[in-house]
């Protein structure tokens, strides 16, 4: 059944006041990266392609948007309340727990008294969590039925890099967990006795009951786990997505594509790029189509490449283009390599500076 009874990180960390008092807290979580990425991918591929049922690139956009959305409602709830004020609040956090194997936490909640990780999960649906073997089976009011990756399963194996994360870096800690739901529209049907499953509306009792356990750790404690944590956070880099999907670059779009319908435009002039499916008229955006070079095929261009990508006249255009943008560069003249400056997002309209 479930459990009824008593979501770039953000530390918080509240005034120094009495040891009772609580206050509300303001937590910011990054966007995922692939929200901006994958309809750049999803506008340059041509209708057909190889493997499209099973990359099924607009249901992927469809589930990331669905759980960025459930973290963002948790976040809201959490923001409500009124947690220890030596709480401190960690989201999206990346370790890694050995070379080439990292894992993921939606959001951990540190406390005096409890060590919390919340997995959120934004199904709607009737869920069925089976055993034998351990799946998710989702039906829909329309009667569809989707099978998913054990939730139960996943939460325990992230609590256990968690834990033995920590333990490795002297933190003997013991890490709680529980899965959130927090779509309305989301009933469970058959669980695991006693399976940590908790609707949203009921995590403020949850959390109340936790509060009331013995103290575990102290303010040193909790800055220095979390200080920890910080320093080793790992980056999350699908790019470029064409490598990641293993897809050939070569089926891609080239040159600047409307706004509107995605198709290739014309040169107008130096200046415009013209649509004739559309007869929409654009300017030069080549933070965009530049934008996508990197995401989608390489994590360098030089001018020949950005010549042939952005279908440009001659050598002049393309380092007026490159050169706009404040890219990273090595090298001088026409063997010059350009790359995205690190830690700047690719996101639309924000060149680097």
């Amino acid at each position: 059944m479930v459990v009824s009874c008593p979501t770039c990180y953000l530390l918080i960390e509240l005034t120094n006041k009495s040891e009772t008092e609580k206050r509300p807290i303001k937590i910011t979580r990054k966007k995922p990266e692939l929200l901006y990425a994958l309809p750049r991918l999803i506008a340059r591929l041509p209708p057909k392609y190889p493997r499209q049922e099973e990359l099924d690139f607009a249901q992927k956009l469809y589930q990331i948007e669905a759980g960025y959305s459930g973290e963002q409602k948790v976040d809201r709830y959490l923001e409500l309340l009124e947690l220890p004020k030596s709480s401190i609040i960690l989201t999206d956090v990346h370790l890694a727990l050995f070379p080439g194997h990292t894992f993921q936490i939606d959001t951990l909640i540190l406390t005096e008294q409890y060590v919390f990780h919340l997995e959120i999960k934004n199904i709607t649906g009737e869920l069925y969590f089976q055993t034998n073997p351990h799946q998710l089976r989702r039906v829909l009011p329309n009667g569809e039925e989707t099978i998913m990756e054990c939730p139960l399963t996943q939460l325990e194996v992230a609590r256990v890099n968690l834990q033995s994360w920590l333990s490795k870096r002297g933190v003997n800690v013991e890490v709680q967990s529980q899965i959130i739901l927090p779509s309305k529209n989301a009933t469970v049907k058959l669980v695991p006795p006693n399976s940590p499953i908790l609707y949203l509306k009921r995590l403020s009792i949850f959390l109340r009951e936790m509060e009331r356990g013995p103290t575990m750790y102290n303010v040193t404690q909790l800055k220095k786990m979390s200080e920890l944590i910080q320093r080793e956070q790992t980056d999350y880099s699908p790019y470029p997505l064409c490598k990641y999907y293993r897809l050939d670059a070569n089926l891609l779009k080239r040159g600047q594509l409307c706004s509107i319908c995605n198709s290739t435009m014309s040169l107008k002039n130096h200046k415009q790029r013209f649509c004739k499916k559309c007869n929409l008229v654009e300017p030069n955006n080549y933070l965009r189509s530049i934008q996508d070079w990197f995401m989608l095929i390489s994590g360098s261009i030089t001018n020949k490449q950005c010549r042939n990508f952005l279908q440009l006249k001659n050598k002049d255009d393309a380092y007026y283009a490159l050169n706009s943008l404040r890219l990273n560069k090595e090298g001088k003249s026409v063997a010059t390599t350009y790359y995205w400056p690190k830690g700047i997002p690719f996101e639309p309209k924000k060149p680097p500076r």
